[in-house]
C-alpha cells in the first residue's frame, strides 16, 4: 500500500509542477480520439476524415473549453451526414441544437461527459461515467449524461438510415424524418439506458455523501450494483439476453476505473478519525474529522567518499610521509583519526 501512495505523492506532485502542459495535451488527446471514433462510425466526407483536419480540430480543442470540444464535434458529425443526406443533416441538426443549448444552459462545465458516454460505448464500458460523476459532481450531471447516450443511439440511427434510398421528394423526406424520430422515441433501449444511468448517479452520490466510514468506497460497489442490476433487468425484459455477459465485465471494470480515480482524488485514514464539539453564539456544533493520507516522497542522500584521498592521508598520518605540512582538510582528518585510535585502544582496555 506503501508503494502505491508514494506512487500517487510523486504523481501528483508531476502534475502540479506540470499542470498546464498536461492539460493540454490531455485534451488534445481526448479530442483526437473523438473525432477519430466520430470519422470511424459516421465518416462518410472523405475531406473531413483527413488527417490534417482531424489534428487541427484537436489542437484548437486542447487549448479552449470542453463546451467548444463538444461544439467541434456536434459540426463535424452534421458535416459528414450533410455529405450523405441534406435532408438528413436538418434533422440532425435540430437535435443536436435542442441538446447542446440544454446542456450549455445547466452543465458548461460538464463537455466531457457528453462525449466520454459514445466514446466509452465503442470500449465497453460506459457505466464508467455516471459512477464517477456521482462521485465527483451533483445530480444535475444526470443531464449531460442523457445527452450523450442520445448521441450513441442517434449516431446507430444514422447508420441504419444512411442504408436508405432517400430521393429530394417531399414523400421520402417525410419518411426519413418519420424513420429517425420514431427509432430515437420507441427505442425502448435508449430510455432505460438513461433512466439506469440517472438512478446510478443518483445512488452513488447520495451513498458518498454520508457520514460513515468509506462512504465514497461504498458508493462504488452500490453504483456498481445498481447498474448490473438495472441492466440485467432491461435486457431480460428486451430480450437482449446476449449483452449480460458483456455488461457485467464492463460494470466491474468501470467500478475499477472509478476506483482508481477516487485512489488519485482522494484517500482517507479512517483510523485517524477525531470528533471535535465546539460552539458559538448561535450553534453547537459536533464536527467528525477524518485526515487526508499524505505520503512525503523518500529523500535519498548520496555521500561520496574519495577513497585514494583517503589512503594518501592514512600513509601521511602513519608515518610515511612525516616530513610534509599537512592541510587544514589533513588535520582535521588527523584529528578525526586519533580519536577513532583513542576510542579503539580504551575498549581493548576495558577487555
Amino acid at each position: 500500500m506503501m508503494t502505491f501512495l508514494v506512487l500517487r505523492s510523486r504523481l501528483r506532485s508531476l502534475y502540479q509542477k506540470y499542470e498546464i502542459y498536461i492539460e493540454t495535451v490531455v485534451k488534445f488527446i481526448i479530442a483526437f480520439a473523438v473525432f477519430q471514433v466520430i470519422n470511424s462510425s459516421i465518416g462518410y466526407d472523405p475531406r473531413i476524415k483527413q488527417i490534417s483536419i482531424v489534428l487541427v480540430l484537436s489542437l484548437l480543442s486542447a487549448f479552449t473549453p470542453s463546451a467548444i470540444l463538444v461544439l467541434l464535434a456536434a459540426l463535424v458529425s452534421i458535416g459528414h451526414v450533410y455529405y450523405l443526406s441534406k435532408i438528413l443533416s436538418v434533422i440532425v441538426i435540430l437535435i443536436i441544437l435542442i441538446m447542446y443549448f440544454l446542456f450549455i444552459r445547466f452543465t458548461p462545465k460538464l463537455g466531457y461527459a457528453v462525449i466520454a458516454v459514445p466514446i466509452l460505448y465503442f470500449l465497453k464500458i460506459p457505466y464508467v461515467v455516471p459512477i464517477v460523476l456521482g462521485l465527483f459532481a451533483t445530480p444535475i450531471s444526470i443531464v449531460p449524461t442523457a445527452c450523450g447516450v442520445i448521441l450513441f443511439y442517434l449516431f446507430q440511427v444514422i447508420q441504419e438510415a444512411a442504408t436508405m434510398q432517400i430521393n429530394v421528394s417531399v414523400e421520402d423526406t417525410l419518411q426519413l424524418y418519420t424513420y429517425v424520430v420514431d427509432n430515437l422515441l420507441e427505442n425502448k433501449q435508449l430510455f432505460m439506458t438513461i433512466i439506469i444511468f440517472s438512478l446510478i448517479i443518483l445512488v452513488t452520490y447520495f451513498i458518498r455523501r454520508k457520514k460513515f466510514d468509506y462512504a465514497r468506497e461504498i458508493a462504488v460497489a452500490a453504483g456498481t450494483l445498481t447498474c448490473i442490476l438495472g441492466f440485467l433487468f432491461s435486457d431480460l425484459r428486451l430480450d437482449v439476453s446476449e449483452q449480460i455477459g458483456i455488461m457485467i465485465l464492463g460494470s466491474l471494470a468501470s467500478a475499477i476505473l472509478a476506483l482508481i480515480i477516487q485512489f488519485f482524488r482522494l484517500t482517507l485514514d479512517y483510523t485517524g478519525v477525531e470528533h471535535v464539539q465546539f460552539e458559538d453564539e448561535d450553534y453547537y456544533y459536533y464536527v467528525k474529522a477524518v485526515p487526508k493520507i499524505n505520503v512525503t516522497e523518500p529523500q535519498i542522500n548520496v555521500k561520496r567518499f574519495n577513497t585514494q584521498k583517503n589512503v594518501g592521508l592514512n600513509q601521511r598520518l602513519s608515518g610515511k610521509l612525516n616530513n610534509e605540512v599537512l592541510t587544514e582538510e589533513e588535520d582535521d582528518y588527523e584529528e578525526d583519526y586519533e580519536e577513532y585510535k583513542l576510542g579503539t585502544s580504551s575498549k581493548d582496555d576495558t577487555k
